[in-house]
């Protein structure tokens, strides 16, 4: 998976990631995440936003583990830049 931060409705598109993962499954992802870069967070904001390549609001690196962390194992998390990279697999 890349790009959740494009999804208008987050809560939705990680509920249908999660609904639809298998027991066991592993989800892969990269993604822009804010409060990371000030320069990134910037981009998103300004350029990134109104080109509509980047839909607002943008999660932090915190946001994303109470996201998954109920659901799944974190196997690794990864920030470099404004980059999350992670492995989660379905409890």
């Amino acid at each position: 998976m890349n790009g959740l931060h494009v999804f208008l409705n987050k809560d939705k598109a990680y509920s249908e990631i999660l609904r639809t993962l298998k027991f066991g499954g592993e989800l892969l992802a990269c993604f822009y995440i804010s409060g990371e870069q000030k320069v990134a967070d910037w981009l998103a904001k300004t350029v990134m936003t109104r080109m509509g390549w980047f839909t607002p609001p943008f999660d932090t690196a915190a946001d994303v583990r109470k996201r998954l962390e109920p659901f799944c194992d974190i196997v690794s998390f990864h920030v470099e830049g404004a980059m999350l990279y992670f492995r989660a697999r379905k409890k």
